[in-house]
């Protein structure tokens, strides 16, 4: 061999080494567990999908397309897929069990999985706190349900539920019971917390939660929506204020339910709830106002998603008003470009904008229908990944076995064109 290429050999390998440790940093920069930093992920919407008139949606002042759609979780036996997702602070998305820190372009399975309420601290803190589901039946776990049961204590209006702690982005977790304290008149009625912890101005905590009173009058067995509060990091939580109830029968099917509050930049709080939404009425069923009618299955009535505003971080409420026809599982986003994004299901998956904090709403999109599974059927949520870019997740029920179902994720480009 030429002497000439002995310095072009030992160049070469020496490259590759460099090359090695750039390897390995970007490795330990990618690692899920890094509490303190974001990876920059470069995310964007195909250019021709623009050109697609099924995939975008207008009104004046929003443009929203819709981008690619990819399966997260193989099709698996489910008794409730309820779609959650949640976007860690050093740019981790997790949907269930599985994680991706490429932006999405890959996914990973991890030994937790994530639940409805997760909520993270702000840097440097970044500790992370949920509540566990904790519904079982003869099908399966209850893992990821959309509903925390509480448990009562020997004290009246005191009930305990499952918490965790996590230091790691999610990772792992440490048990901590949370206390919830409720008026004694209370006690004796059934009630779940539900959906998303948010962080209000002043720094306290806020959670929804509804209940009934099944042994009551026919008004009292209806749901009320209710806020509870947390002054020490999700340790305990006090009543705060109901949010919603019925004060006459035969306007909404079930009262409020699966409330979803969200927080807007300059304080306000919004909630978001269920008030019907028949699993049966939704598909079609119709007992034509009669009850005595013999229906094939259980039957209630179509009625709306509401919403309700505070100004006073959740103490009091104004009257809830419709904002859909019907609906379940109502979420909300506060996008980095002031929009206000609403989604809910039943029938199909809808996503819904506003740029005037719930006042109106437009574009209004259908992007999903086919087959329910046993229950939960159109429950999903959404996050922003990137400005204006919104991922949502939903689960696809096998057409010939309503028990499979798949997790998949569409990206929506959601763009405020008065900015």
């Amino acid at each position: 061999m030429p002497s000439f290429q002995f310095p072009a050999l030992r160049m070469f390998l020496f490259l590759q080494f460099l090359g090695f440790l750039a390897t390995i940093s970007s490795a330990q920069e990618n690692s899920t567990g890094d509490t303190g930093s974001t990876r920059a992920v470069h995310w964007s919407i195909d250019p021709a999908y623009e050109s697609v008139k099924s995939r975008v949606s207008y009104v004046p002042g929003i443009k929203v397309i819709r981008g690619k759609t990819q399966v997260i979780i193989p099709e698996h036996k489910s008794h409730c897929p309820a779609g959650s997702v949640f976007k860690f602070n050093n740019g981790d998305i997790q949907v269930y069990n599985r994680r991706s820190n490429d932006g999405g372009k890959t996914w990973q399975q991890v030994e937790h999985i994530l639940e409805n309420s997760t909520y993270q601290f702000p840097a440097p803190d970044g500790e992370v706190i949920m509540f566990q589901s904790s519904f079982t039946s003869k099908h399966s776990t209850g893992e990821g349900r959309p509903e925390v049961s509480m448990t009562a204590t020997d004290q009246k209006g005191v009930f305990e539920a499952k918490f965790f702690r996590s230091k790691d982005n999610g990772l792992s977790r440490i048990s901590d019971t949370a206390k919830i304290y409720l008026p004694e008149k209370f006690h004796d009625w059934r009630g779940v917390l539900c959906r998303k912890i948010v962080r209000l101005n002043n720094e306290q905590l806020l959670m929804s939660m509804y209940a009934r009173n099944e042994n009551g009058t026919d008004l009292a067995r209806k749901f009320r929506s209710m806020a509870l509060r947390s002054a020490d990091r999700g340790k305990t939580w006090h009543y705060l204020s109901t949010i919603a109830f019925d004060a006459t029968l035969d306007v909404r099917n079930e009262g409020f339910d699966e409330t979803c509050l969200v927080v807007l930049s300059d304080g306000k709080v919004l909630s978001f709830m269920r008030s019907g939404a028949s699993y049966q009425a939704s598909i079609g069923s119709d007992n034509n106002g009669d009850y005595s009618n013999k229906m094939p299955f259980s039957y209630g009535k179509q009625t709306p998603i509401y919403m309700s505003t505070s100004v006073d971080g959740g103490k009091s409420w104004s009257i809830a008003d419709p904002i859909t026809t019907y609906g379940v599982w109502p979420n909300a986003v506060l996008m980095e470009n002031k929009l206000l994004a609403a989604s809910y299901g039943r029938p199909g998956n809808w996503l819904m904008f506003s740029k005037n904090a719930g006042e109106s709403w437009g574009p209004i999109i259908p992007f999903y229908h086919d087959l329910y599974p046993p229950d939960c059927g159109n429950y999903f949520s959404m996050v922003e990944v990137a400005p204006n870019i919104l991922l949502v997740v939903y689960s696809r029920t096998d057409l010939n076995d309503h028990w499979q179902s798949q997790f998949v994720g569409t990206y929506f480009y959601v763009k405020n064109e008065d900015l």
